[in-house]
């Protein structure tokens, strides 16, 4: 139960909001409550998640920050072990592949990616409809880095949609529910300004443990320039 080891879990986590950028726009952060150890077992992925797609945020105002966080973390001997396997996920002939001049391919660990992505989709769930999906449901799942252009689902189906996102700089969402014939719901994710991720499911909800669990009321802060 929450009730016996409570706390509260940013929604998105709080690690792709870097300090410099929260002391500069003091963000309001989403926050759930949330089981105190089921929170804890996400640290290190959410952490893997943060540095192995941070790279693609290169050349945003929040990427940028991002990176040179990471960058100084690390030559502080932090997270240098994280920081390493993120490095090892960089492949100039991926499956012996030879890239064109200028290019490197960048692997992920899709389980854990997937993981940290479908918790934070859960916790926006939630905020807007004050339903619990559950953890149990097939999604699928694509990834569109900066020099990808969306597909033409995306560009129809949420292209028109006001940004949901209380900081934009960092983070933003659209979703979009076909509630006329297959009730499908069809998420759209802006980490960083920098890179889209995609996520069509069809929800399977539970029941919220209790009536005190609610989300906390947050107010944005605009974008970031």
């Amino acid at each position: 139960m929450i009730e016996d080891d409570s706390s509260r879990d940013h929604v998105p986590p709080k690690q792709l909001y870097v300090r410099s950028v929260r002391q500069a726009h003091a963000p309001n952060l989403f926050t759930l409550p949330t089981h105190g150890e089921c929170n804890k077992s996400f640290q290190h992925d959410e952490d893997y998640f943060v540095n192995s797609l941070a790279p693609f945020a290169a050349g945003s105002y929040a990427g940028n920050s991002l990176l040179a966080d990471i960058g100084r973390k690390f030559q502080s001997g932090q997270k240098v072990g994280l920081v390493k396997t993120v490095l090892t996920e960089f492949e100039q002939t991926p499956s012996g592949l030879q890239l064109p001049p200028g290019l490197i391919a960048k692997r992920i660990d899709p389980s854990r990616i997937r993981r940290v992505l479908w918790k934070i989709i859960r916790g926006l769930y939630f905020k807007e409809h004050g339903k619990i999906l559950s953890p149990d449901v097939r999604v699928g799942i694509e990834i569109f880095p900066p020099d990808r252009e969306p597909t033409k689902l995306f560009q129809d189906a949420l292209g028109p949609l006001e940004s949901r996102g209380q900081y934009q700089g960092v983070f933003d969402y659209k979703y979009f529910r076909d509630t006329d014939q297959s009730n499908l719901e069809y998420w759209g994710l802006l980490f960083w300004d920098r890179l889209i991720i995609t996520a069509l499911f069809k929800p399977n909800e539970e029941h919220a443990p209790n009536n005190s669990f609610k989300p906390t009321p947050l107010r944005g802060v605009g974008k970031a320039s």
